[in-house]
């Protein structure tokens, strides 16, 4: 009976271990998320003004 014990308190323990583990890696991932998000907004404005830049340039041509 202790044995088991033992053992499925080992086993929680490493229960524990994996949630904590899975917890630092989902909160590594949202912060990249963010991260990524405000990169592509970033990015989709500076497409955006580089085409109206041309769009503008275009009008100039003969």
């Amino acid at each position: 009976m202790l044995n088991e014990l033992t053992a499925l308190a080992d086993k929680a323990d490493a229960l524990i271990a994996v949630v904590n583990q899975l917890r630092q890696e989902n909160t590594r991932l949202r912060n990249q998320n963010a991260q990524l998000n405000a990169e592509h907004r970033a990015m989709g404005e500076r497409l955006q003004q580089a085409s109206e830049k041309l769009e503008a340039i275009v009008e100039r041509l003969p």
